[in-house]
């Protein structure tokens, strides 16, 4: 479903990725684990073409991302981005709705506009997406209205209105308090549970142990181990990774 190929990414003289590689089946999840400001979030930004990369290809179910130029992309380049974006949702760390719109009118938006779905059969998808994450009585409430979990439920919500194929979650409970991860990650595993091919960047050791089909480790923009989680977890052969564990699990 995705390949990553040889991927460069500088911020001006800094090299970030250094000829970065990785793929993702259909159904797999994959969850990335590492320090803060080792990559992770900006590999998951290149995927969903938020992020310019200098070099090597990103191909996401046989589409084929290359650099583009930010400042004056080609009508090629920016119909390129936006059939990756119909195929891959992103949730991210801050939850990004409308504040001057319902939660509802959050979840239609994009359905409307950019798949020109009819209004109706967009109400009729929101409220089945309400159902499912437990928030239908807040409908007609504003993002404001809703706790930190709430706002990140209808985010994510949001973002399967589009009836994506992959999920993109850049650190999806790092902006909760702790009693409000729960419900979050509940409505990932729901999706994960059902097939969803997702990758995951988190700092929550249990959950990605518990959904991972493989865990990717990330330090300094490189991909320094993958392997299974019990792998990982237990028998980490990279002392790099094997220190990171030991910073973030008690």
């Amino acid at each position: 479903m995705i390949k990553v190929r040889n991927l460069h990414k500088y911020y001006g003289d800094i090299h970030l990725f250094k000829g970065l590689s990785l793929e993702v089946a259909k159904g797999e999840v994959v969850v990335l684990i590492g320090p803060s400001g080792s990559g992770k979030s900006t590999f998951l930004r290149c995927i969903n073409g938020l992020e310019i990369f200098q070099d090597g290809e990103i191909i996401v179910d046989n589409i084929e991302l290359h650099s583009i130029n930010r400042l004056n992309p080609s009508k090629e380049e920016k119909e390129t981005i936006r059939k990756v974006r119909m195929k891959v949702g992103m949730v991210f760390q801050q939850f990004n709705l409308f504040s001057h719109m319902t939660v509802l009118e959050n979840i239609i938006e994009a359905p409307v506009h950019v798949l020109k779905m009819k209004k109706d059969l967009a109400i009729d998808r929101a409220t089945e997406l309400l159902k499912r994450i437990n928030l239908l009585k807040k409908r007609d409430s504003y993002p404001d209205e809703l706790s930190g979990g709430e706002q990140q439920r209808v985010a994510i919500a949001r973002a399967l209105a589009m009836r994506p194929e992959v999920m993109l979650f850049d650190e999806p409970t790092s902006s909760l308090d702790p009693e409000m991860v729960g419900e979050v990650l509940a409505v990932i595993k729901d999706l994960v549970n059902e097939g969803m091919t997702t990758i995951i960047s988190t700092h929550e050791m249990s959950f990605a142990r518990e959904v991972a089909d493989k865990i990717c480790v990330f330090d300094n923009g490189e991909i320094i181990e993958i392997g299974e989680p019990e792998e990982i977890f237990t028998n980490p052969k990279i002392e790099r990774t094997k220190a990171f564990l030991r910073r973030i699990i008690k």
